[in-house]
This record gives structure tokens, C-alpha cells and sequence, in this order.
């Protein structure tokens, strides 16, 4: 039989394996939270990257920049392989980056007009208009990752830039002869 200072010290020793057990579900849950926030910016990226590819594609069938999300998401042949959720939102609610918009490294073109991304919490007051080069995340949470020096989603800009997929011309330097 137990005597009553037995019955104490297992009584202390469950609370106390209790209490560990309580911090390292916590550890664990912060743990998966972290490591999904991770996953979501990684989707985040492929899928702002996959805008960027239809928007080359577009321009490059067609001869100019899509003028919405909805003409790049309908094009035919298609250029989009579906209309992308965006990952933070969880909702197909990407915001447009048009031509000569600060930030897209278009800004000497002179075409379309310059909107800067918002502070947190507050819309856009204007509504741009132009040829899209990209897509951003409307959420301007902060993020875990640094992209391009960036640490808001919004600001976060997926824009294709023409000068990165310039093919080289025959005849011309850097270019390749025919055979």
C-alpha cells in the first residue's frame, strides 16, 4: 500500500510530465504553423511566377500585354493553365501590376500609369488602368521570407520583364547563325 507521501510525489510527477507535454504540443504547433506559412509563400512564388509565363505568352501570340486578369485567364489559345488562387488569401482575388507601375522596372517606357502599393490596411483610392506585366498578392500581411528585399506580400511584385527573355538574334552580337 502507498503512503501519502507516495501518493504526493506521483501526483506532482503527473502534473509536471502534463506540463512538459503542454510546451512541446505548443513547440509542435508553432512548429506546423511556421512550416505552412513557408509553403504557402513557396506556392505563392510558383503561382506569381506562372502569371509572369502566361503573360509572356500572351504577349508573345498576341503582340501586346493583356489589358485584365480575365483576357490573360480566357486567351486562346490558352496561356494559363487555370486561374490561380492566390495562396495567402486562399481566393482568385490577385491584384494587376500594370506598365510603368513603381517598382515593375518599367517606369522609363512611359506607358500606363504609376500606382504605388498602399500602406497596410488601406485600398487603392484610384483605379489604374494599362497593360499588365504582373500580379500581386492583395494581402500586405508580413511575410516569414525575403523576396527581392520585400517583406509584405503586396509588395511582392511577379512582373515579367522583357529584357530577361529576349532570344538572341541571328546576325546580330550574341546571336546564332543558322545552319
Amino acid at each position: 500500500m502507498m503512503n501519502q507521501n507516495q501518493r504526493g510525489f506521483t501526483m506532482v510527477a503527473v502534473v509536471v510530465a502534463m506540463a512538459v507535454m503542454a510546451i512541446m504540443m505548443g513547440v509542435a504547433v508553432q512548429t506546423v504553423t511556421f512550416q505552412r506559412q513557408r509553403e504557402k509563400e513557396e506556392e505563392l512564388i510558383f503561382r506569381g511566377n506562372q502569371y509572369v509565363e502566361a503573360i509572356r505568352l500572351f504577349r508573345a501570340r498576341n503582340g501586346r500585354f493583356p489589358l485584365t486578369l480575365k483576357e490573360l485567364e480566357e486567351a486562346k489559345p490558352r496561356v494559363l493553365r487555370k486561374a490561380w488562387t492566390d495562396p495567402i488569401t486562399g481566393q482568385k482575388d490577385w491584384v494587376p501590376v500594370f506598365l510603368g507601375e513603381e517598382g515593375t522596372g518599367s517606369e522609363g517606357l512611359g506607358i500606363g500609369i504609376a500606382v504605388p502599393t498602399p500602406p497596410p490596411g488601406e485600398e487603392r483610392k484610384t483605379e489604374a488602368r494599362g497593360p499588365i506585366v504582373g500580379v500581386r498578392s492583395r494581402s500586405c500581411q508580413e511575410s516569414i521570407k525575403v523576396y527581392e528585399g520585400r517583406t509584405r506580400y503586396c509588395d511582392w511584385k511577379f512582373v515579367f520583364d522583357p529584357k530577361k527573355f529576349q532570344v538572341p538574334i541571328p546576325g546580330q552580337p550574341g546571336g546564332k547563325a543558322r545552319d
